[in-house]
């Protein structure tokens, strides 16, 4: 008989294994850049920002903060007039998706 003990910390440290390996999203950057395609508006093609005193430039930026903050204007715990809105109907795997594609832009 298997002692009860050993089956619980067996469960605990599959459920830790699994709690990291699983909750990693992959952002595939080709899709990114089909869905970018407002983004250029005020960022620039690329991510590069033709205006950076307003627009700030987003290539070659950190993926995991650029999904960070896409997230946060999202969810609205971030507030600007012109991102707030255009955060708001990105799914989770198109935030992803976008921080991949610019994060592998060159900056200039």
């Amino acid at each position: 008989m298997i002692r009860q003990g050993f089956v619980a910390s067996m469960m605990v440290a599959l459920g830790l294994g699994l709690g990291v390996t699983g909750t990693a999203m992959a952002g595939d950057a080709s899709r990114g850049e089909r869905i970018s395609t407002t983004c250029v508006a005020c960022h620039g093609p690329g991510g590069v920002s033709q205006i950076p005193s307003m627009y700030p430039s987003l290539a070659g930026r950190d993926a995991e903060e650029l999904a960070r903050l896409l997230t946060e204007f999202r969810e609205g715990e971030r507030q600007e007039p012109q991102m707030s809105p255009q955060a708001q109907g990105l799914s989770d795997q198109d935030i992803e998706d976008l921080a991949a594609y610019f994060a592998a832009q060159e900056p200039e």
